[in-house]
C-alpha cells in the first residue's frame, strides 16, 4: 500500500488569495497539515527586488500552529518578475528578486525554493529563451548554495511558456546548469498536459526530483484530489518505488476553491489520510 509521512504533505495558499495569513494557517493546521509551502505574494508575504517584509513574525505564526515552512516560492508566473525576461533591465530586477527570495527562504528555515522558466516572448527564437534560462539559473545557483537552499525548477503548461514545458527539456536544462543546488520540481498538471507520467519522470530524473506540486487534474486544473482524473494511489506508489522523501505540495489554483479554501484544504487532506504515517512509525517510505 502507498504511504507518505504527514510532514511530507504540504499545504499551499494560492486559493487563499482573499483571506489573510492567520486565517490560512489556522485552517491548514486544523485540516491536519504540518508543513506549508509559502508563496511570496499578497496578502500573505510581500516582497520585491529590493527586499521583503520581516520574516520572523510570519515564521512565528506558522510555528505557533505546529507548521513548518518547508519550501518558499516567490510569485513567478504573473509577469512582475520572470526567470527568462528578454529586457535587460527587467531581467536584472528579476534576478535581484529571486536572490531576495533565496534570502527569505533561508530565514524561514526552508530548504527549497520553487520556480520555473517563464518569461520568453512568443516571437523569440526558442534557443534565445533557453539560453537565458541556463544563464539565470547558473547565476542564482551559487547564491542558493550560500543560503543552503536548493532551487527546484518545475515545467509549466504551454500556455505559460515556450520553454521548459516538457521532461526532456528540463533534463537538458539541469545538465547544462550542472549545479548541485539546482534540481527538478515535478508538477503533476504540467506533467499531465505534456502527456507524461510520474513513472517516466522518476525513471529519467530519479533523485534529481526534490520537490513536487502533486495535485489532481483532467489533466488541466490544479484540483483537490477527487475532482480530477489522476489516480492518487498509483501516483503515490511511484513516489514510494523511487524512495521520494521530498514535499508533496498541494498547489490548488482553480477559482472554484477561492470562496471557501479551508473546506478545499480539509477535503484534500482527507484524500491523503488513508496513506499517511506519523514520523517514527518505522515504515520504509
Amino acid at each position: 500500500m502507498a504511504v507518505i509521512y504527514r510532514k511530507q504533505l504540504s499545504a499551499m495558499g494560492i486559493h487563499y488569495l482573499y483571506y489573510p495569513l492567520d486565517y490560512m494557517l489556522d485552517a491548514q493546521a486544523k485540516a491536519g497539515f504540518q508543513t506549508v509551502e509559502l508563496v511570496g505574494m499578497a496578502p500573505h508575504f510581500l516582497m520585491d527586488h529590493t527586499g521583503f517584509q520581516d520574516t520572523a513574525p510570519v515564521r512565528k505564526m506558522a510555528e505557533e500552529r505546529g507548521l513548518t515552512i518547508g519550501c518558499f516560492t516567490p510569485e513567478c508566473a504573473v509577469y512582475q518578475y520572470l526567470m527568462c525576461s528578454p529586457d535587460p533591465g527587467f531581467h536584472e530586477r528579476s534576478m535581484e528578486y529571486f536572490k531576495r527570495g533565496l534570502e527569505a527562504a533561508e530565514q524561514f528555515g526552508a530548504t527549497k525554493l520553487l520556480t520555473n522558466c517563464i518569461g520568453g516572448t512568443w516571437d523569440e527564437e526558442y534557443d534565445r529563451v533557453y539560453e537565458r534560462a541556463v544563464k539565470s539559473l547558473s547565476l542564482l545557483a551559487p547564491v542558493a548554495a550560500d543560503y543552503g537552499i536548493t532551487i527546484a525548477v518545475e515545467t509549466v503548461r504551454p500556455e505559460e511558456s515556450k520553454c521548459i514545458i516538457t521532461l526532456p527539456e528540463l533534463k537538458q536544462l539541469l545538465q547544462d546548469v550542472s549545479h548541485p543546488n539546482v534540481k527538478a520540481g515535478l508538477d503533476t498538471i504540467a506533467m499531465g498536459v505534456a502527456g507524461e507520467t510520474p513513472e517516466k519522470w522518476f525513471a529519467v530524473l530519479g533523485d534529481d526530483i526534490v520537490h513536487t506540486h502533486f495535485v489532481d487534474g483532467r489533466p488541466y486544473g490544479h484540483l483537490v484530489w477527487g475532482d480530477g482524473l489522476f489516480p492518487l494511489e498509483s501516483y503515490l506508489d511511484v513516489l514510494n518505488k523511487y524512495h521520494y522523501e521530498g514535499l508533496i505540495s498541494q498547489e490548488i489554483t482553480d477559482f472554484r476553491y477561492f470562496e471557501d479554501p479551508a473546506a478545499a484544504d480539509a477535503r484534500n487532506f482527507r484524500a491523503f489520510e488513508p496513506y499517511i504515517l506519523e514520523e517514527g512509525d518505522g515504515a520504509d517510505v
